[in-house]
């Protein structure tokens, strides 16, 4: 009886301790997925010439504003004129008004409006000039008061044109800012665009190859070609999100004093993003070697094919393993999870890539013939500078 509990501890050991490997998938998923992608890529190339349509009409809007704000100009230029020739009439009547106003001092008893009137010549020319007088003075008081109120009225159209220029400004400024966030929005989808093109080719010849294989919609790729190395057309980042730490080449040793030649490139992220930790590959290919070293710690290598290019990738100091050796593996395979073993001071990812394919070809070398990871995968320049996806490009 202890024996048998013996051997079934030992199984149960050996089946915790096996890699199992979550991200097998079939030929029929890839194909959801592409065209997943593809719908995906169909909403972006609507949503871009939708944007364009708004940035047409928003341009169209602000030509109609330009021209309201140029007629209103034109209303204002021909109000000016109207007030300047009425400000001209007036002074031509100014003496006119003032003869006339100096003879209704008469009422004020003055002798000027009395000499006027004991100029007549007879009874009826001093009836005449007085009716006259007394007409004149309100002709004029009449007159002065349509001026005033015909300039009391320009004054106001004025203040209104001047208002309405004011929000036809205020609308072109809105409608330019508009045009600038939507032409900003179709660079970043243009951007999207070209990405999920790019992913949708790298998807379309996935699945070529996996039929060539002699892969069904129901296979499960990771073994129906087993035997095939799967090919990519570009590099990607392993993690969602995160930053450069080290550099690849010439470094001090962080466990030492020593100077010593750094065979990749660490990264690391934040301890609040839990599934920031999960590594990914950083393309399509097959595992050819995970295990355990001292200085490596828990490790994956992984061959790949990019363009009809052989490369390498190695994922060191990793806190978990999910893959096995001879699985085929795509560009969002989780294969593992950041971690801290090995000869490594904080949990942190180290990138190391080959120009060949490392473990299979002799010629392939290790430190000898290992390469710049960032010749071949995109990161933001310098250390510490956050990418917060794995496309984005950084120049």
């Amino acid at each position: 009886m202890k024996k048998i509990k013996y051997l079934l501890s030992i199984l149960l050991l050996v089946v915790l301790l096996i890699p199992i490997n979550t991200n097998a998938k079939t030929l029929g998923q890839y194909k959801s997925e592409l065209d997943e992608l593809q719908r995906k890529h169909n909403d972006t190339s609507n949503q871009i010439q939708y944007n364009e349509s708004q940035i047409a009409a928003a341009k169209a809007r602000v030509n109609e504003i330009y021209a309201e704000i140029a007629e209103g100009e034109k209303e204002m230029i021909e109000l000016n004129k109207q007030i300047a020739q009425l400000n001209e009439d007036i002074l031509k009547k100014r003496d006119e008004i003032k003869s006339i106003l100096k003879y209704n001092q008469y009422a004020k008893g003055e002798s000027a409006y009395l000499e006027y009137l004991f100029k007549a010549k007879s009874i009826t020319d001093f009836i005449y000039r007085a009716t006259v007088s007394e007409q004149m003075s309100n002709y004029n008081k009449n007159l002065i008061n349509e001026m005033n109120a015909m300039i009391k009225q320009n004054e106001e159209n004025i203040k209104k044109l001047q208002e309405k220029e004011k929000e036809l400004t205020a609308k072109k400024e809105e409608l330019n800012q508009k045009i600038a966030i939507l032409q900003s929005q179709n660079i970043s989808l243009s951007d999207e665009s070209i990405s999920e093109e790019e992913e949708i080719k790298a998807s379309k010849e996935v699945i070529a190859f996996y039929e060539k294989a002699g892969c069904k919609d129901g296979d499960e790729v990771t073994t129906c070609a087993a035997k095939q190395l799967p090919p990519g057309t570009k590099f990607y980042r392993p993690v969602t999100l995160g930053y450069v730490t080290s550099e690849y080449g010439y470094r001090i040793d962080p466990l030492g004093s020593s100077g010593q030649n750094h065979t990749g490139l660490d990264m690391s992220t934040y301890r609040s993003c839990s599934e920031c930790h999960n590594i990914l590959s950083v393309a399509p290919g097959k595992v050819a070697y995970t295990g355990y070293n001292s200085s490596m710690g828990n490790y994956i290598v992984i061959h790949h094919n990019i363009n009809d290019q052989y490369y390498s990738s190695m994922y060191m100091h990793l806190s978990r393993i999910d893959v096995r050796k001879g699985d085929i593996v795509t560009k969002d395979t989780q294969i593992g999870v950041m971690g801290n073993t090995g000869w490594s001071t904080a949990t942190h990812l180290h990138l190391t890539m080959f120009a060949c394919l490392y473990l299979s070809d002799s010629r392939c070398k290790y430190p000898g013939s290992t390469v710049n990871p960032r010749n071949y995968v995109n990161f933001p320049s310098g250390l510490y500078v956050d990418f917060k996806n794995r496309t984005t490009y950084y120049d």
